[in-house]
């Protein structure tokens, strides 16, 4: 029940007994202003000619509006309930306010959560959260106001954030805007989120619980679709060099008994030498020098059971046969200055699709569907979503700096109707790693982005846990990990780590290894490690049917494959701030081993029995310390669970 309260100096709006927002004239809901960008390239500063709290507050009940005025502002909300969720839509604001601070109440002891792929602590009071899709390497600089920020920010930037967020009293925020936007978890009494334009809607709802909560956020947020069988059926293992590369990988695979679903062929385009190691030339055709009788081997493969995955972005090589195509059909994003944006993408220069432009919509999506598709790739990675220049003129004319946050949805929205034009929704899949609101509703998988191969724990291995997490209580359930971490820079990646990484993803919904940077550490480096990888590919094919069943509720009711631990015990307090730990599904409680050289790990297991997966010896609910040797992370499943069978069997079988 939707109820509106007012005083003298005062208004608040309370859903059942919850009190969701809170204004008086001390400490006003609103700080509004007016401000311009100025942008450079990938830089992004803010300058602000006004602002002010907007003091007062009233309420019309016969139109059901709430106005705010301080100033020479003023700012309206229509008021409403749907389905049990409050709707404040902006309905009239002062002539050019594009600018809004609002302060949602808290309690000091208030959990939040969500954001999008957080790499930090996954509880967020006490940080600032920008909301603004970048490489986490390669941070274009926002510098808003000093008005609207209050200090640094300090989290680090995210390639998939989201204007959601929830509390520990299951009180949900989704903010319908595309614009930079960043929330504010450090005051002890407020949640600030601070918005750069005004948004289309602000939805708040309550739930009975931190599950049911996803469930109904991802109403509006989308759900992803049911992914074919293979992806979680098998491990998918990234190759490079060429086709007697490929099939020198194939033979070890082999021979070593792991169970392979899919093989990414990474450079199917070609690679070119850069100051930075070797990447795909960006034209997205078969080269057939590196790879003859590509076509057959996709063929041989899939007989084999094993599918073949390719690697596009939207992005084309300036050497390249579709940049000249896409060139002369005007298919480009353009500079401010006129020609085509032409990008340094790290040792070669580039030019971008327009997404905004209908016909190079269609025009890339029969490249996919021909020279990807049609090749016999049943998937591929989409990636570089997140790359628009924020000074970039569009064909649209919509500004830059306001589509900048869509653009991965853009792009998502475009592989999944190639996907979908060409027949191939049962079999096909793709991946991103850069989104924004709608992209739940469009990309089939996520990955949590590029990691350092370290263990350091917002860049490294905790970092791809906390990632996984925070996109599940930010309604994209279906996440998984490029195995061993895809960054060096100057570190010297350690088999342990890579063996850890392994004995984590295997706990995921998919088993993907990559290259990483030369001189990494590889899942074929030495023997030890390519029988490490086979047997947790076998491990993870045993957990297959288990999966499958998480995928399709992820689909149908939103409820992550991977969830932390307070999300599937709520009223355990133990949970509320745990992310060293989390659940896969209901029934299966895994804590990856995060720091180097642990031998022994201490953990809280909720209120029940459960078995230890490798030893059999059930625990009660409670604090407990076990061994987490190599190749045997703390895992534990309910003795009560629907699938208890199947992973007494894995127990016989990998103890």
């Amino acid at each position: 029940m939707l109820k509106v309260k007012t005083g003298p100096t005062s208004l608040s709006v309370m859903m059942d007994d919850l009190c969701v927002i809170r204004h008086t004239h001390d400490d006003p809901f609103v700080w509004a202003g007016k401000g311009k960008w100025n942008v450079s390239g990938c830089n992004v500063s803010d300058e602000l000619s006004e602002h002010a709290p907007l003091v007062n507050a009233s309420y019309d009940a016969a139109r059901s509006v709430i106005r705010f005025s301080g100033g020479d502002f003023s700012l309206s909300f229509h008021i409403s309930e749907r389905e049990g969720d409050l709707i404040l839509a902006p309905q009239r604001s002062t002539t050019g306010l594009n600018r809004i601070k609002l302060n949602f109440p808290a309690t000091p002891e208030e959990a939040a959560y969500g954001a999008g792929a957080q790499y930090g602590a996954l509880d967020l009071r006490g940080r600032r959260i920008p909301l603004w899709v970048r490489e986490k390497r390669v941070a274009e600089r926002m510098r808003p106001h000093p008005a609207f920020r209050l200090s640094k920010e300090n989290a680090a930037p995210s390639m998939f954030p989201l204007p959601f967020f929830f509390t520990s009293r299951n009180v949900w925020h989704y903010f319908d805007c595309s614009s930079l936007a960043a929330f504010d978890f450090r005051p002890s009494k407020s949640y600030r989120v601070e918005l750069w334009e005004l948004p289309g809607v602000i939805v708040i709802g309550h739930a009975q619980s931190p599950l049911e909560v996803v469930k109904q956020a991802t109403r509006l947020l989308g759900r992803q679709p049911v992914v074919p069988q293979w992806v979680v059926d098998g491990a998918c293992i990234e190759v490079q060099g060429g086709a007697e590369e490929m099939m020198h990988v194939l033979k070890s695979i082999k021979e070593s008994g792991a169970l392979v679903g899919s093989m990414w062929i990474r450079d199917w385009t070609g690679l070119r030498d850069t100051g930075s190691g070797r990447k795909p030339f960006y034209d997205w055709s078969w080269n057939r020098e590196n790879y003859p009788s590509l076509d057959v081997v996709i063929r041989e493969l899939s007989a084999r059971g094993i599918r073949s995955m390719a690697y596009v972005n939207p992005h084309f090589s300036i050497e390249g046969r579709l940049f000249a195509e896409a060139g002369m059909k005007n298919y480009l994003v353009k500079k401010p200055q006129g020609g085509n944006y032409i990008c340094d993408m790290g040792g070669f220069m580039a030019g971008m699709l327009d997404l905004t432009h209908p016909s190079a919509r269609f025009w890339m999506k029969e490249v996919l569907k021909s020279n990807v598709l049609g090749l016999g790739f049943c998937g591929y990675m989409a990636d570089m979503g997140n790359y628009l220049p924020a000074d970039a003129v569009l064909h649209s004319g919509e500004s830059a700096v306001k589509l900048h946050n869509r653009w991965p949805v853009l792009w998502a929205e475009l592989n999944r109707e190639a996907i979908r034009e060409a027949g191939r929704t049962a079999d096909s899949a793709f991946y991103t790693k850069a989104g924004w609101l709608g992209s739940g509703g469009q990309t089939m998988m996520a990955s949590t982005g590029d990691h350092l191969a370290s263990w350091g724990r917002g860049t490294g291995l905790p970092g791809a846990l906390a990632a996984s997490l925070s996109l599940a209580c930010s309604g994209i359930g279906l996440t998984h990990t490029d195995c061993g971490g895809n960054i060096s820079f100057f570190l010297r990646q350690s088999k342990e780590l890579y063996l850890r990484w392994l004995d984590y993803a295997m706990f995921t919904p998919v088993l993907r290894v990559v290259r990483g940077a030369s001189g990494a550490w590889q899942y074929d480096t030495d023997k030890e490690t390519l029988a490490h990888f086979a047997r947790a590919s076998r491990l993870h094919r045993a957990l297959s049917s288990y999966m499958r069943q998480l995928v399709r509720e992820n689909a149908h009711e939103g409820s992550p494959v991977m969830r932390p631990m307070f999300m599937q015990f709520p009223g355990q307090e133990t949970f509320t701030r745990m992310s060293g730990q989390y659940m896969l599904g209901p029934e299966l409680l895994v804590a990856p081993t995060l720091i180097a050289r642990q031998k022994k790990a201490r953990l809280f297991l909720p209120e029940g029995h459960w078995v230890n997966l490798w030893s059999g010896r059930t625990c009660s609910g409670g604090e407990v310390s076990v061994s987490s040797p190599i190749g045997h992370p703390p895992a534990f499943y309910r003795s009560d669970g629907k699938n208890e069978e199947m992973f007494s069997e894995i127990m016989r079988k990998f103890q």
